[in-house]
């Protein structure tokens, strides 16, 4: 398994430094030979360790990069929002659906929102 510091200097050394110059994570867990055959989970989780990390690695839909302008961050930031968005809704649907089905036995599960973009 890479370690943060590792992905980090592939990242630079092989210029994946713009949302144009993008690589998968198919293609990253080749090189670091960690491919699971399919979603790549190994190679996602260390994706994740390094933003927790605080490094900035963005994603589009061609694969991951080392952020390097505001543009791509706030991309970045408004893709994850869309995202958290999406699942909320989907949540906000299921208790809906339930408490509809089940009136009796409804959730009191608070709804959640994403804060708008300001």
């Amino acid at each position: 398994m890479p370690t943060v510091q590792q992905l980090i200097q592939y990242l630079r050394q092989n210029n994946h430094t713009t949302s144009n110059s993008t690589i998968t994570a198919r293609d990253l867990a080749a090189h670091f030979n960690i491919s699971d055959g399919g979603t790549e989970v190994p190679m996602r989780a260390v994706i994740r360790d390094a933003i927790a990390q605080n490094s900035l690695i963005g994603s589009n839909n061609h694969g991951y990069y080392l952020i390097g302008t505001l543009v791509e961050l706030e991309d970045n930031i408004d893709s994850l929002q869309g995202r958290a968005e999406g699942d909320l809704q989907r949540r906000r649907n299921m208790m809906q659906s339930w408490n509809n089905q089940n009136p009796a036995n409804q959730t009191t599960k608070t709804d959640l929102f994403v804060l708008p973009k300001l």
